[in-house]
C-alpha cells in the first residue's frame, strides 16, 4: 500500500485509464508498451476527464519526464514503451522516477521534432491526394468539353444538310411553277384566265407545302439540340414568282 501511495499521480491515471479499456488508447498484445490510436479523441475525451485540461503536447511532456520512449510503429500509430512500465504489473510504477531536467529538455526537443516531421508529412499527403483529385475532376471536365463541342459539330452539320436539302426541293419546285406560269402567259388570254383558275390553289398549297416542310425540319433541329446554340437554315437568295405571296389566297 505505500508503493502504491508513493506513486506519481500521472503515471496512476495513465495505467488507469489503459485498465479501462479506451478505444482511443491501448496497450499492445504483450501488454509492454501502449499504443494511441486516436489523439483527437484521447485530447477531447480522456484528458479532460482524468487530467482536467486538453493538452496534448502537456500529455507527451509528461511521458518524456518520466522516460517513456517513442517507438517506431509499422501502423503509423503514436506508441511508447517503459521497461517498468507493463500490463498487470501496477506495483512497478513506484520504481518509475522521474528524469533530470537537462535529459527531459532534450528528450522533449526529440520528440516535438518527430511529432511536427509526422504532422508534415501527414499534412503533404493529404495536399498530394487532394491535389491528384482536382487532376481527375480537370480532366473529366475537359473530356467532357471535348465531347460536348464534337456533338455540337455533328448537329450543325445535320441542321446545315438539312437546310441544303429543303433549299433544293423549294428552289426545284419554283423553277417548274415559274415554266408553268410562263407557258400560261404565252396562251390565249380567255384560255390563260381559265388555267391561272385552276392552278391558282395548286400552286399555293404546294408552296404552303413546301413551308410546312421547312418549318418542320426546323423543329427536327431544335429536338436535337439540347445546348443554348441554334444555327437558323439561311434560306436567303430563294426566288418567288413574281407578284405572289404564299400567305395569300
Amino acid at each position: 500500500m505505500e508503493d502504491i501511495k508513493q506513486v506519481p499521480s500521472f503515471l496512476m491515471k495513465l495505467y488507469e485509464i489503459l485498465e479501462s479499456e479506451q478505444a482511443a488508447i491501448c496497450w499492445n498484445k504483450e501488454g509492454t508498451t501502449f499504443q494511441i490510436q486516436d489523439s483527437v479523441q484521447l485530447t477531447d475525451q480522456i484528458l479532460p476527464q482524468y487530467f482536467k485540461h486538453r493538452n496534448f503536447q502537456s500529455f507527451l511532456r509528461q511521458l518524456n519526464m518520466y522516460g517513456f520512449k517513442k517507438l517506431k510503429n509499422n501502423q503509423g500509430k503514436n506508441e511508447f514503451q517503459h521497461s517498468l512500465f507493463r500490463k498487470g504489473v501496477k506495483n512497478n510504477l513506484a520504481n518509475i522516477k522521474r528524469r533530470n531536467q537537462e535529459d527531459i529538455k532534450q528528450s522533449l526537443e526529440t520528440l516535438t521534432k518527430e511529432f511536427q516531421s509526422e504532422s508534415y508529412l501527414n499534412e503533404h499527403d493529404k495536399m498530394r491526394k487532394q491535389l491528384v483529385q482536382i487532376q481527375s475532376d480537370q480532366q473529366r471536365i475537359l473530356n467532357e468539353i471535348r465531347f460536348q463541342m464534337d456533338r455540337n459539330q455533328k448537329l450543325f452539320k445535320e441542321t446545315q444538310d438539312i437546310t441544303d436539302k429543303i433549299n433544293q426541293i423549294k428552289n426545284y419546285s419554283l423553277t417548274k411553277l415559274n415554266k408553268l406560269i410562263l407557258i400560261i402567259q404565252k396562251l390565249p388570254q380567255d384560255a390563260q384566265i381559265s388555267k391561272m383558275a385552276m392552278l391558282k390553289d395548286k400552286i399555293l398549297r404546294k408552296l404552303e407545302t413546301i413551308e410546312t416542310e421547312s418549318y418542320q425540319a426546323k423543329d427536327i433541329s431544335f429536338d436535337k439540340q439540347e445546348s443554348n446554340s441554334y444555327y437558323e437554315p439561311n434560306l436567303t437568295g430563294v426566288r418567288s414568282p413574281a407578284g405572289y405571296s404564299p400567305k395569300t389566297k
